[in-house]
């Protein structure tokens, strides 16, 4: 597979996510409260359902056991005890929600360090811009994790308007390297 083709599926991707992202920012941004409720409900109604297919597949391959899938029925029942807790608990579940955002926050922060070396090692000359909007992603995770906000909700507004700015630095990463790979392309293309 050329440069080219694989850039084309890379870039789709990251644009893809990149709006998602944005888009899930926008609404934690503008409806906290709803938002936090209804991920609980949506993650907890998904996590019962997973429960669900372990235990039934339990019993419809019960004559593969002891061989395989042993697991299943007690994996079955914890994870439908899980979802059964997050739906008819969901502000126990709210309070953890940002800091597994903190934490997601950091992760990409650090993935987009790594694509600012990669963008300086192609010679992009502005690749310290993206080196410093992705220590902001992670400074963001940080005083996420940290919660100096009183409020869930607040934290829960924070964490959308910094997940919209991880899409745009998303964004704008990609552009850059799509630069690159054009340029890469113009050389390939040469060389045959």
């Amino acid at each position: 597979m050329k440069i080219g083709e694989l850039w084309n599926k890379i870039k789709k991707n990251w644009i893809i996510s990149a709006i998602v992202t944005g888009i899930v920012g926008l609404v934690l941004l503008l409806f906290p409260g709803s938002a936090l409720l209804s991920v609980c409900y949506c993650i907890g109604g998904l996590t019962i359902a997973l429960g669900v297919i372990r235990i039934v597949r339990y019993f419809k391959l019960e004559h593969l056991y002891p061989y395989f899938f042993q697991s299943d029925l007690v994996i079955g029942l914890v994870t439908v005890g899980l979802g059964i807790f997050m739906v008819t608990s969901p502000k126990a579940v709210m309070s953890l929600l940002p800091n597994l955002f903190g934490v997601l926050l950091i992760g990409c922060g650090i993935g987009n360090i790594l694509r600012s070396v990669d963008a300086k090692n192609a010679g992009y000359a502005k690749w310290g811009v993206l080196l410093g909007m992705a220590i902001v992603s992670i400074a963001a995770g940080f005083v996420i994790l940290n919660n100096p906000f009183s409020a869930l909700e607040t934290v829960v507004a924070v964490v959308g308007g910094c997940l919209i700015y991880e899409s745009i630095s998303d964004i704008l990463i990609t552009f850059v390297v799509n630069k690159k790979v054009k340029a890469i392309k113009q050389i390939e293309k040469a060389s045959n």
